[in-house]
């Protein structure tokens, strides 16, 4: 990737100047280039997984997290080569292939370990007696390892040529605020739940499998109108998140006004009962 070249070098140039200052320096910039690079991946795959489904920011958990919803090699090393025959036609044995590009793989957890490690030097240690003198730097052989070690990752990550977003068929389905939002089918899991690809949409849909079948069903609660009994369906993890002293007003098509609140509850149970 043509941008690691640039931390890679930034990262050189710190620790070439060998002070302290200089190498704390260079730890930042390894996180930041570290970052990068799994939130570039990130990047590509953005169009098979919602922004509300990455749960944690930190970059070894988003790359699991896409291994797991979106492409299980999106941290591993492969060559994508295409044919010269056309399309159609019979490969000979001694097919020749043109090589389009190569993806860079890592150890998605020896990254995170890094990541993690490199932190340790980016804050002034709290002191634990009253003598001791408060350092803002510190720790300088250990860090140069951890740089040495950050190093070493983004140049083999530097020889990749592309990022892929993986392969294999894709389901779609359209939500409600009118996003279309597509799936690799082959990770989708009965009752597992997916957030419409729109950050600005609250929509949660839970996976149905049945057979070669596959159904998204929207995650909503009903409220009854108590003038008609007539029911509005509203998402789930909208209503979900109203807090206990926030009231919801449901204006019904029949004209009545419905307040809708939560309220905590409690009560005596019958002899016997639970």
């Amino acid at each position: 990737m043509y941008w690691i070249k640039d931390h890679v070098e930034r990262v050189r140039g710190l620790v070439q100047n060998g002070t302290e200052a200089s190498l704390t320096y260079a730890a930042l910039e390894c996180r930041l280039a570290l970052e990068r690079v799994c939130y570039d991946r990130l990047r590509v795959s953005h169009a098979y997984i919602s922004p509300e489904d990455i749960g944690r920011w930190q970059p070894r958990d988003v790359v699991n997290r896409l291994i797991q919803d979106v492409d299980p090699h999106v941290a591993s090393s492969f060559t994508i080569s295409i044919a010269k025959t056309p399309a159609g036609s019979v490969p000979e044995e001694d097919e020749e292939y043109v090589e389009i590009g190569r993806q860079a793989g890592f150890d998605a957890k020896r990254l995170g370990r890094i990541w993690n490690a490199l932190s340790n030097f980016l804050h002034v240690q709290m002191p634990k007696v009253g003598d001791v003198e408060v350092k803002p730097f510190g720790g300088r052989e250990k860090l140069k390892r951890k740089i040495d070690e950050a190093l070493e990752i983004l140049e083999e990550i530097q020889l990749g040529t592309l990022i892929s977003s993986g392969m294999g068929e894709v389901v779609k389905f359209t939500c409600g605020c009118g996003a279309e939002n597509k799936r690799r089918a082959c990770l989708l899991k009965e009752g597992q739940t997916v957030s419409c690809i729109n950050p600005k949409c609250r929509e949660k849909w839970a996976v149905h499998l049945e057979g070669d079948a596959i159904g998204f069903q929207r995650k909503s609660i009903a409220l009854v109108c108590l003038s008609c009994r007539a029911e509005s369906k509203f998402s789930e993890d909208w209503i979900l998140d109203i807090r206990s002293n926030q009231q919801f007003q449901l204006d019904c098509e029949c004209g009545a006004s419905t307040r809708f609140a939560w309220r905590l509850m409690h009560f005596v149970p019958a002899e016997g009962g639970s």
